[in-house]
Protein backbone atom coordinates (compact mmCIF):
# COMPACT_ATOMS: atom_id res chain seq x y z
CA UNK A 1 0.00 0.00 0.00
CA UNK A 2 1.27 3.47 -0.92
CA UNK A 3 1.02 6.69 1.10
CA UNK A 4 -1.34 8.04 -1.56
CA UNK A 5 -3.76 5.20 -0.73
CA UNK A 6 -3.62 6.08 2.97
CA UNK A 7 -4.50 9.68 2.11
CA UNK A 8 -7.48 8.77 -0.04
CA UNK A 9 -8.88 5.96 2.07
CA UNK A 10 -8.12 6.98 5.67
CA UNK A 11 -6.45 10.33 6.41
CA UNK A 12 -8.29 12.36 3.83
CA UNK A 13 -6.53 14.31 1.09
CA UNK A 14 -6.91 17.67 2.82
CA UNK A 15 -7.71 17.20 6.49
CA UNK A 16 -6.76 19.43 9.41
CA UNK A 17 -3.22 18.05 9.50
CA UNK A 18 -2.63 18.79 5.82
CA UNK A 19 -4.21 22.22 6.09
CA UNK A 20 -1.90 23.15 8.97
CA UNK A 21 1.19 21.99 7.08
CA UNK A 22 0.09 23.90 3.97
CA UNK A 23 -0.65 27.03 6.02
CA UNK A 24 2.83 26.99 7.55
CA UNK A 25 4.36 26.94 4.07
CA UNK A 26 1.99 29.66 2.86
CA UNK A 27 3.29 31.88 5.67
CA UNK A 28 6.82 31.40 4.31
CA UNK A 29 5.88 32.99 0.98
CA UNK A 30 5.79 36.70 1.93
CA UNK A 31 9.32 36.79 3.38
CA UNK A 32 10.69 34.85 0.41
CA UNK A 33 8.91 37.02 -2.16
CA UNK A 34 10.12 40.21 -0.49
CA UNK A 35 13.70 38.92 -0.31
CA UNK A 36 13.69 37.86 -3.95
CA UNK A 37 12.73 41.28 -5.31
CA UNK A 38 14.34 43.55 -2.72
CA UNK A 39 17.04 44.47 -5.24
CA UNK A 40 14.49 46.66 -7.04
CA UNK A 41 14.71 49.10 -4.12
CA UNK A 42 17.99 48.19 -2.43
CA UNK A 43 19.87 48.95 -5.66
CA UNK A 44 17.58 51.56 -7.22
CA UNK A 45 19.32 54.24 -9.30
CA UNK A 46 18.02 57.76 -8.60
CA UNK A 47 18.54 60.76 -10.88
CA UNK A 48 22.11 62.03 -10.61
CA UNK A 49 24.70 64.31 -12.16
CA UNK A 50 28.38 65.03 -11.76
CA UNK A 51 29.37 66.53 -8.44
CA UNK A 52 30.33 70.17 -8.98
CA UNK A 53 33.31 71.91 -7.55
CA UNK A 54 32.95 73.19 -4.00
CA UNK A 55 32.34 76.75 -5.18
CA UNK A 56 29.68 75.67 -7.69
CA UNK A 57 26.10 74.63 -7.10
CA UNK A 58 22.69 73.79 -8.52
CA UNK A 59 19.16 74.50 -7.44
CA UNK A 60 18.09 70.94 -8.19
CA UNK A 61 20.49 69.47 -5.67
CA UNK A 62 21.01 72.39 -3.34
CA UNK A 63 23.13 74.59 -5.68
CA UNK A 64 22.34 77.64 -7.88
CA UNK A 65 20.95 76.57 -11.27
CA UNK A 66 23.28 78.87 -13.22
CA UNK A 67 26.32 76.93 -12.13
CA UNK A 68 24.68 73.62 -13.05
CA UNK A 69 23.81 74.94 -16.52
CA UNK A 70 27.39 76.02 -17.07
CA UNK A 71 28.94 72.84 -15.68
CA UNK A 72 26.74 69.96 -16.91
CA UNK A 73 25.58 69.48 -20.53
CA UNK A 74 22.03 68.56 -21.50
CA UNK A 75 21.22 65.25 -23.19
CA UNK A 76 18.16 63.86 -24.96
CA UNK A 77 16.85 60.68 -23.32
CA UNK A 78 13.76 59.15 -24.97
CA UNK A 79 12.69 62.52 -26.30
CA UNK A 80 13.21 64.37 -23.00
CA UNK A 81 16.04 66.82 -22.37
CA UNK A 82 17.76 66.48 -19.02
CA UNK A 83 21.11 67.08 -17.37
CA UNK A 84 23.72 64.50 -18.30
CA UNK A 85 24.24 61.82 -15.67
CA UNK A 86 27.83 60.99 -16.55
CA UNK A 87 29.41 63.99 -18.30
CA UNK A 88 30.51 67.49 -17.36
CA UNK A 89 32.17 70.31 -19.24
CA UNK A 90 35.95 70.28 -19.23
CA UNK A 91 36.49 73.79 -17.94
CA UNK A 92 38.21 75.62 -15.13
CA UNK A 93 36.18 75.93 -11.99
CA UNK A 94 33.58 73.53 -13.33
CA UNK A 95 32.40 75.82 -16.18
CA UNK A 96 32.63 75.38 -19.90
CA UNK A 97 34.70 78.54 -20.41
CA UNK A 98 33.31 78.77 -23.94
CA UNK A 99 34.18 75.17 -24.80
CA UNK A 100 31.79 72.28 -25.52
CA UNK A 101 34.36 69.63 -24.65
CA UNK A 102 33.03 67.16 -22.07
CA UNK A 103 34.71 64.69 -19.75
CA UNK A 104 33.62 61.98 -17.31
CA UNK A 105 32.66 63.01 -13.79
CA UNK A 106 35.86 63.75 -11.88
CA UNK A 107 34.61 64.33 -8.34
CA UNK A 108 31.85 61.78 -8.00
CA UNK A 109 28.11 62.33 -8.26
CA UNK A 110 25.23 64.03 -6.53
CA UNK A 111 21.94 62.14 -6.26
CA UNK A 112 18.32 63.19 -6.13
CA UNK A 113 16.94 62.18 -2.72
CA UNK A 114 13.29 62.98 -3.39
CA UNK A 115 12.44 59.30 -4.09
CA UNK A 116 15.22 57.30 -2.41
CA UNK A 117 17.16 58.61 0.57
CA UNK A 118 19.97 56.12 0.04
CA UNK A 119 20.52 52.95 -1.96
CA UNK A 120 23.41 50.59 -2.56
CA UNK A 121 23.96 52.47 -5.82
CA UNK A 122 24.34 55.85 -4.12
CA UNK A 123 26.52 54.53 -1.29
CA UNK A 124 28.95 52.77 -3.64
CA UNK A 125 28.53 55.06 -6.69
CA UNK A 126 27.38 52.26 -9.02
CA UNK A 127 26.56 54.58 -11.92
CA UNK A 128 27.95 55.46 -15.34
CA UNK A 129 31.07 53.37 -16.03
CA UNK A 130 30.41 51.47 -12.77
CA UNK A 131 26.78 50.72 -13.67
CA UNK A 132 27.63 47.14 -14.60
CA UNK A 133 28.50 46.46 -10.96
CA UNK A 134 24.86 47.02 -10.05
CA UNK A 135 23.76 44.46 -12.65
CA UNK A 136 26.49 42.14 -11.41
CA UNK A 137 24.92 42.30 -7.96
CA UNK A 138 21.55 41.04 -9.21
CA UNK A 139 23.24 38.34 -11.30
CA UNK A 140 25.23 37.13 -8.29
CA UNK A 141 22.00 37.01 -6.33
CA UNK A 142 20.50 34.84 -9.08
CA UNK A 143 23.57 32.60 -8.98
CA UNK A 144 22.75 32.08 -5.33
CA UNK A 145 19.13 31.35 -6.22
CA UNK A 146 20.19 28.70 -8.74
CA UNK A 147 22.79 27.15 -6.45
CA UNK A 148 20.33 27.22 -3.56
CA UNK A 149 17.83 25.24 -5.59
CA UNK A 150 20.38 22.53 -6.37
CA UNK A 151 21.89 22.35 -2.89
CA UNK A 152 18.62 22.50 -0.98
CA UNK A 153 17.09 19.86 -3.24
CA UNK A 154 20.00 17.52 -2.58
CA UNK A 155 20.05 18.15 1.18
CA UNK A 156 16.28 17.79 1.50
CA UNK A 157 16.42 14.44 -0.27
CA UNK A 158 19.20 13.26 2.01
CA UNK A 159 18.40 14.82 5.38
CA UNK A 160 14.71 15.60 5.11
CA UNK A 161 12.38 18.44 4.14
CA UNK A 162 11.90 19.88 7.63
CA UNK A 163 15.58 20.35 8.63
CA UNK A 164 16.35 21.84 5.21
CA UNK A 165 13.51 24.35 5.54
CA UNK A 166 14.69 25.40 9.00
CA UNK A 167 18.32 25.70 7.85
CA UNK A 168 17.21 27.95 4.97
CA UNK A 169 15.23 30.13 7.38
CA UNK A 170 18.29 30.59 9.61
CA UNK A 171 20.54 31.38 6.63
CA UNK A 172 18.08 33.81 5.07
CA UNK A 173 17.69 35.74 8.32
CA UNK A 174 21.37 35.78 9.31
CA UNK A 175 22.64 36.80 5.86
CA UNK A 176 20.00 39.52 5.67
CA UNK A 177 20.96 40.93 9.05
CA UNK A 178 24.64 40.96 8.13
CA UNK A 179 23.93 42.61 4.75
CA UNK A 180 22.14 45.49 6.48
CA UNK A 181 25.27 46.44 8.42
CA UNK A 182 28.07 45.74 5.96
CA UNK A 183 30.13 48.63 4.58
CA UNK A 184 31.86 46.68 1.81
CA UNK A 185 30.18 46.05 -1.54
CA UNK A 186 31.93 42.72 -2.14
CA UNK A 187 30.78 41.41 1.25
CA UNK A 188 27.29 42.71 0.47
CA UNK A 189 27.28 40.69 -2.77
CA UNK A 190 28.39 37.53 -0.95
CA UNK A 191 25.66 37.96 1.65
CA UNK A 192 23.04 38.55 -1.05
CA UNK A 193 24.23 35.39 -2.79
CA UNK A 194 23.63 33.45 0.43
CA UNK A 195 20.24 35.11 0.92
CA UNK A 196 19.21 34.18 -2.62
CA UNK A 197 20.15 30.54 -2.12
CA UNK A 198 18.39 30.37 1.23
CA UNK A 199 15.21 32.05 -0.03
CA UNK A 200 14.92 29.81 -3.07
CA UNK A 201 15.61 26.67 -1.06
CA UNK A 202 13.15 27.71 1.62
CA UNK A 203 10.35 28.28 -0.85
CA UNK A 204 10.72 25.23 -3.06
CA UNK A 205 11.59 22.70 -0.38
CA UNK A 206 8.65 24.04 1.62
CA UNK A 207 6.44 23.76 -1.45
CA UNK A 208 7.63 20.19 -1.97
CA UNK A 209 6.81 19.32 1.64
CA UNK A 210 3.31 20.77 1.35
CA UNK A 211 2.63 18.98 -1.93
CA UNK A 212 3.87 15.66 -0.52
CA UNK A 213 1.64 15.86 2.54
CA UNK A 214 -1.64 16.46 0.69
CA UNK A 215 -3.59 14.38 -1.82
CA UNK A 216 -3.33 14.77 -5.59
CA UNK A 217 -6.74 16.44 -5.93
CA UNK A 218 -5.58 19.44 -3.85
CA UNK A 219 -2.06 19.87 -5.22
CA UNK A 220 -3.02 22.55 -7.72
CA UNK A 221 -4.95 24.66 -5.21
CA UNK A 222 -2.26 24.44 -2.54
CA UNK A 223 0.58 25.07 -4.98
CA UNK A 224 -1.07 28.16 -6.43
CA UNK A 225 -1.99 29.44 -2.96
CA UNK A 226 1.64 29.20 -1.91
CA UNK A 227 2.63 31.05 -5.08
CA UNK A 228 0.05 33.72 -4.25
CA UNK A 229 1.66 34.18 -0.84
CA UNK A 230 4.92 34.92 -2.70
CA UNK A 231 3.11 37.65 -4.67
CA UNK A 232 1.61 39.03 -1.45
CA UNK A 233 5.16 39.40 -0.15
CA UNK A 234 6.02 41.36 -3.28
CA UNK A 235 3.13 43.75 -2.64
CA UNK A 236 4.27 44.08 0.98
CA UNK A 237 7.80 44.87 -0.21
CA UNK A 238 6.53 47.80 -2.28
CA UNK A 239 4.68 49.27 0.71
CA UNK A 240 7.58 48.66 3.09
CA UNK A 241 10.06 50.29 0.72
CA UNK A 242 7.80 53.35 0.48
CA UNK A 243 8.15 53.97 4.22
CA UNK A 244 11.76 52.79 4.61
CA UNK A 245 13.70 54.72 1.97
CA UNK A 246 17.19 53.96 3.26
CA UNK A 247 18.39 50.67 1.81
CA UNK A 248 19.93 49.40 5.05
CA UNK A 249 16.71 49.91 7.06
CA UNK A 250 14.72 48.09 4.38
CA UNK A 251 17.22 45.22 4.37
CA UNK A 252 17.06 45.01 8.17
CA UNK A 253 13.25 44.89 8.13
CA UNK A 254 13.28 42.09 5.55
CA UNK A 255 15.66 40.04 7.69
CA UNK A 256 13.51 40.48 10.79
CA UNK A 257 10.50 39.16 8.82
CA UNK A 258 12.09 35.70 8.95
CA UNK A 259 12.42 35.62 12.75
CA UNK A 260 8.94 34.15 13.51
CA UNK A 261 9.68 31.32 11.08
CA UNK A 262 12.32 29.95 13.45
CA UNK A 263 9.44 28.34 15.35
CA UNK A 264 9.09 25.89 12.45
CA UNK A 265 11.71 23.69 14.11
CA UNK A 266 8.91 22.73 16.52
CA UNK A 267 5.81 23.35 14.39
CA UNK A 268 6.58 21.99 10.92
CA UNK A 269 6.00 18.25 10.38
CA UNK A 270 8.26 16.07 8.28
CA UNK A 271 6.91 14.65 5.05
CA UNK A 272 5.64 11.07 5.62
CA UNK A 273 6.18 10.42 1.92
CA UNK A 274 9.88 11.30 2.26
CA UNK A 275 10.20 9.14 5.39
CA UNK A 276 8.70 6.15 3.60
CA UNK A 277 10.86 6.70 0.51
CA UNK A 278 13.95 6.61 2.72
CA UNK A 279 12.88 3.50 4.65
CA UNK A 280 12.41 5.41 7.91
CA UNK A 281 9.38 3.31 8.62
CA UNK A 282 9.11 3.88 12.36
CA UNK A 283 9.27 7.66 11.95
CA UNK A 284 6.78 7.43 9.09
CA UNK A 285 4.40 5.40 11.25
CA UNK A 286 4.63 7.95 14.07
CA UNK A 287 4.07 10.80 11.60
CA UNK A 288 1.00 9.14 10.09
CA UNK A 289 -0.37 8.38 13.57
CA UNK A 290 -0.02 12.05 14.52
CA UNK A 291 -1.78 13.04 11.32
CA UNK A 292 -4.60 10.59 12.01
CA UNK A 293 -5.02 11.88 15.57
CA UNK A 294 -5.03 15.49 14.35
CA UNK A 295 -7.57 14.65 11.63
CA UNK A 296 -9.66 12.69 14.16
CA UNK A 297 -9.66 9.50 12.11
CA UNK A 298 -8.77 5.91 12.96
CA UNK A 299 -6.37 3.87 10.86
CA UNK A 300 -6.31 0.07 11.41
CA UNK A 301 -3.01 -1.42 12.54
CA UNK A 302 -2.79 -3.61 9.45
CA UNK A 303 -2.75 -0.47 7.30
CA UNK A 304 0.35 0.77 9.11
CA UNK A 305 1.97 -2.59 8.48
CA UNK A 306 1.12 -2.49 4.78
CA UNK A 307 2.26 1.07 4.18
CA UNK A 308 5.54 0.67 6.08
CA UNK A 309 6.36 -2.80 4.75
CA UNK A 310 8.76 -2.53 1.79
CA UNK A 311 8.04 -4.45 -1.38
CA UNK A 312 10.33 -7.28 -2.48
CA UNK A 313 12.57 -5.14 -4.66
CA UNK A 314 12.38 -1.95 -2.64
CA UNK A 315 15.16 -2.51 -0.08
CA UNK A 316 17.81 -2.55 -2.77
CA UNK A 317 16.34 0.42 -4.65
CA UNK A 318 15.68 2.59 -1.63
CA UNK A 319 19.13 2.05 -0.16
CA UNK A 320 20.81 3.33 -3.31
CA UNK A 321 22.13 6.90 -3.08
CA UNK A 322 21.37 9.14 -6.02
CA UNK A 323 23.02 12.31 -7.29
CA UNK A 324 22.26 15.00 -9.85
CA UNK A 325 23.66 12.98 -12.75
CA UNK A 326 21.05 10.26 -12.19
CA UNK A 327 18.47 12.67 -13.62
CA UNK A 328 20.19 12.26 -17.00
CA UNK A 329 20.65 8.47 -17.09
CA UNK A 330 17.19 7.39 -18.25
CA UNK A 331 16.02 8.70 -21.66
CA UNK A 332 12.62 9.92 -20.50
CA UNK A 333 13.83 11.46 -17.26
CA UNK A 334 16.68 13.09 -19.19
CA UNK A 335 14.21 14.66 -21.61
CA UNK A 336 12.02 15.91 -18.75
CA UNK A 337 15.02 17.34 -16.86
CA UNK A 338 16.47 19.17 -19.87
CA UNK A 339 13.10 20.51 -20.97
CA UNK A 340 12.07 21.63 -17.49
CA UNK A 341 15.43 23.32 -16.96
CA UNK A 342 15.08 25.19 -20.26
CA UNK A 343 11.50 26.23 -19.55
CA UNK A 344 12.40 27.30 -16.03
CA UNK A 345 15.38 29.32 -17.30
CA UNK A 346 13.15 31.22 -19.72
CA UNK A 347 10.46 31.79 -17.10
CA UNK A 348 12.81 33.00 -14.38
CA UNK A 349 14.88 35.25 -16.67
CA UNK A 350 11.84 37.08 -18.00
CA UNK A 351 9.90 37.11 -14.73
CA UNK A 352 12.64 38.64 -12.61
CA UNK A 353 13.67 41.14 -15.26
CA UNK A 354 10.13 42.43 -15.74
CA UNK A 355 9.20 42.57 -12.04
CA UNK A 356 12.40 44.29 -10.95
CA UNK A 357 12.32 46.54 -14.01
CA UNK A 358 8.80 47.74 -13.16
CA UNK A 359 10.33 50.08 -10.57
CA UNK A 360 12.22 51.82 -13.40
CA UNK A 361 9.10 52.67 -15.43
CA UNK A 362 7.91 56.25 -15.73
CA UNK A 363 5.88 57.43 -12.75
CA UNK A 364 5.98 56.44 -9.10
CA UNK A 365 8.32 53.42 -8.73
CA UNK A 366 6.54 52.18 -5.60
CA UNK A 367 3.11 52.31 -7.24
CA UNK A 368 4.39 50.65 -10.42
CA UNK A 369 5.93 47.83 -8.42
CA UNK A 370 2.81 47.22 -6.32
CA UNK A 371 0.55 47.29 -9.38
CA UNK A 372 2.77 44.72 -11.09
CA UNK A 373 2.56 42.46 -8.03
CA UNK A 374 -1.22 42.85 -7.83
CA UNK A 375 -1.46 41.91 -11.49
CA UNK A 376 0.49 38.75 -10.72
CA UNK A 377 -2.00 37.86 -7.98
CA UNK A 378 -4.92 38.31 -10.37
CA UNK A 379 -3.35 36.22 -13.12
CA UNK A 380 -2.39 33.53 -10.62
CA UNK A 381 -6.06 33.16 -9.72
CA UNK A 382 -6.90 32.89 -13.41
CA UNK A 383 -4.20 30.23 -13.79
CA UNK A 384 -5.56 28.32 -10.80
CA UNK A 385 -9.05 28.08 -12.30
CA UNK A 386 -7.71 27.31 -15.78
CA UNK A 387 -5.47 24.46 -14.61
CA UNK A 388 -8.34 22.88 -12.71
CA UNK A 389 -10.34 22.79 -15.94
CA UNK A 390 -7.71 22.31 -18.65
CA UNK A 391 -4.72 20.66 -16.99
CA UNK A 392 -1.14 21.87 -16.62
CA UNK A 393 0.42 21.78 -20.08
CA UNK A 394 -2.02 23.91 -22.09
CA UNK A 395 -2.24 26.58 -19.38
CA UNK A 396 1.49 26.90 -18.65
CA UNK A 397 2.40 26.70 -22.33
CA UNK A 398 -0.35 29.12 -23.29
CA UNK A 399 0.72 31.71 -20.72
CA UNK A 400 4.33 31.47 -21.90
CA UNK A 401 3.25 31.99 -25.51
CA UNK A 402 1.13 34.96 -24.42
CA UNK A 403 4.07 36.45 -22.49
CA UNK A 404 6.34 35.96 -25.48
CA UNK A 405 3.86 37.66 -27.79
CA UNK A 406 3.51 40.59 -25.38
CA UNK A 407 7.29 41.05 -25.14
CA UNK A 408 7.66 40.88 -28.92
CA UNK A 409 4.85 43.42 -29.31
CA UNK A 410 6.60 45.81 -26.92
CA UNK A 411 9.87 45.31 -28.81
CA UNK A 412 8.10 46.18 -32.07
CA UNK A 413 6.62 49.37 -30.61
CA UNK A 414 8.85 52.41 -31.34
CA UNK A 415 7.88 54.14 -28.08
CA UNK A 416 8.10 51.29 -26.23
CA UNK A 417 17.44 34.87 -13.82
CA UNK A 418 21.34 35.08 -13.90
CA UNK A 419 21.53 36.76 -17.29
CA UNK A 420 18.39 38.89 -17.10
CA UNK A 421 20.09 41.93 -15.46
CA UNK A 422 22.70 42.00 -18.22
CA UNK A 423 20.06 41.51 -20.91
CA UNK A 424 18.67 44.90 -19.84
CA UNK A 425 22.01 46.41 -20.85
CA UNK A 426 21.26 45.35 -24.44
CA UNK A 427 19.06 48.45 -24.63
CA UNK A 428 22.29 50.43 -24.90
CA UNK A 429 22.91 48.62 -28.19
CA UNK A 430 19.33 48.69 -29.52
CA UNK A 431 16.33 49.70 -27.34
CA UNK A 432 13.94 46.88 -28.48
CA UNK A 433 16.60 44.18 -27.96
CA UNK A 434 15.79 43.25 -24.31
CA UNK A 435 12.08 42.69 -25.02
CA UNK A 436 12.92 40.85 -28.23
CA UNK A 437 15.19 38.54 -26.25
CA UNK A 438 12.54 37.96 -23.59
CA UNK A 439 9.89 37.32 -26.23
CA UNK A 440 11.99 34.65 -27.93
CA UNK A 441 12.78 32.99 -24.59
CA UNK A 442 9.10 32.81 -23.62
CA UNK A 443 8.09 31.45 -27.02
CA UNK A 444 10.72 28.71 -26.92
CA UNK A 445 9.75 27.91 -23.33
CA UNK A 446 6.08 27.64 -24.28
CA UNK A 447 6.94 25.21 -27.07
CA UNK A 448 9.00 23.11 -24.66
CA UNK A 449 6.12 22.73 -22.20
CA UNK A 450 4.10 20.65 -24.66
CA UNK A 451 6.80 17.97 -24.77
CA UNK A 452 6.37 17.35 -21.03
CA UNK A 453 3.95 14.76 -19.58
CA UNK A 454 0.66 16.04 -18.22
CA UNK A 455 0.56 15.74 -14.41
CA UNK A 456 -3.06 16.70 -13.78
CA UNK A 457 -4.48 14.18 -11.28
CA UNK A 458 -1.35 12.02 -11.42
CA UNK A 459 0.21 10.69 -8.17
CA UNK A 460 3.67 12.06 -7.42
CA UNK A 461 6.58 9.74 -8.30
CA UNK A 462 8.43 8.58 -5.18
CA UNK A 463 11.65 7.37 -6.86
CA UNK A 464 13.71 8.03 -9.96
CA UNK A 465 12.35 4.77 -11.34
CA UNK A 466 8.83 6.16 -10.97
CA UNK A 467 9.98 9.39 -12.61
CA UNK A 468 11.31 7.48 -15.60
CA UNK A 469 7.85 5.96 -16.09
CA UNK A 470 6.04 9.31 -15.74
CA UNK A 471 3.94 9.84 -18.84
CA UNK A 472 5.52 6.93 -20.73
CA UNK A 473 2.46 4.73 -20.92
CA UNK A 474 -0.06 6.83 -19.03
CA UNK A 475 -1.80 5.91 -15.80
CA UNK A 476 -5.06 4.12 -15.57
CA UNK A 477 -7.83 6.71 -15.61
CA UNK A 478 -11.31 6.37 -14.25
CA UNK A 479 -14.12 8.86 -14.90
CA UNK A 480 -15.81 9.44 -11.58
CA UNK A 481 -19.48 10.43 -11.57
CA UNK A 482 -19.75 13.67 -9.59
CA UNK A 483 -22.79 15.42 -11.03
CA UNK A 484 -25.99 15.74 -9.00
CA UNK A 485 -27.87 14.99 -12.23
CA UNK A 486 -29.19 11.55 -13.00
CA UNK A 487 -27.10 9.14 -15.02
CA UNK A 488 -29.55 9.52 -17.91
CA UNK A 489 -28.23 13.07 -18.39
CA UNK A 490 -24.65 11.86 -18.63
CA UNK A 491 -23.68 9.41 -21.42
CA UNK A 492 -21.85 6.39 -20.08
CA UNK A 493 -19.03 5.43 -20.35
CA UNK A 494 -17.47 8.84 -21.01
CA UNK A 495 -14.46 9.34 -23.31
CA UNK A 496 -11.14 9.38 -21.46
CA UNK A 497 -9.84 12.44 -23.32
CA UNK A 498 -11.02 15.80 -21.92
CA UNK A 499 -11.00 17.17 -25.50
CA UNK A 500 -13.25 14.37 -26.76
CA UNK A 501 -15.54 14.80 -23.76
CA UNK A 502 -16.00 18.46 -24.62
CA UNK A 503 -16.61 17.72 -28.30
CA UNK A 504 -18.89 14.72 -27.93
CA UNK A 505 -20.69 15.44 -24.69
CA UNK A 506 -20.83 19.22 -24.47
CA UNK A 507 -22.13 20.27 -21.09
CA UNK A 508 -22.48 16.66 -20.07
CA UNK A 509 -18.68 16.54 -19.74
CA UNK A 510 -19.17 18.26 -16.40
CA UNK A 511 -20.52 14.96 -15.08
CA UNK A 512 -17.04 13.53 -14.59
CA UNK A 513 -13.61 14.38 -13.36
CA UNK A 514 -10.49 12.28 -14.07
CA UNK A 515 -9.05 10.27 -11.22
CA UNK A 516 -6.00 8.02 -11.23
CA UNK A 517 -6.69 4.46 -10.10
Amino acid sequence: MEYEDVLRQYLGEFGRYQKLAALLIVLVGPSVGATMFAQAFLAATPAHHCRLYQNDSSAMYGHPSESLNLSVPMENVDGTWRYSSCLMYNGTGGTSAGSNQTVRCRDGWEYDQSVYHSTVVTDYNLVCERHWLKELGQSIFMVGVSAGGLISGTTSDRFGRRPTVVACIVLQMSSGLAAAFTTDYVIFLVLRLLAGGAANGLFYVGLTLAIEVIGSSKRNVVGMTISLSWAVGTVFLGGLAYFLRDWWSLQLALAVMSAPLLSYWWLLPESPRWLLSNNRTEQAKISIQKAAKFNKVTIPDEVYEKVTKPKDKEPREKSKKYNLMDLFRGPRLRMITVTMSSVWFATVAVYYALIIGSADLAGDPYLNFVLGALLEIGLSLVGLVAMEKRGRRPVVGGFLFLSGAACLAVAATPTGGILSPFVSLLADVWPPLPMLTFGILCTLGGAGVFSLPETFGIPLPDTLEDGEKLGSSGPAISAVFISPRSRQDCPWPPPLSPVLRRRQLGRASQCWRPEVI
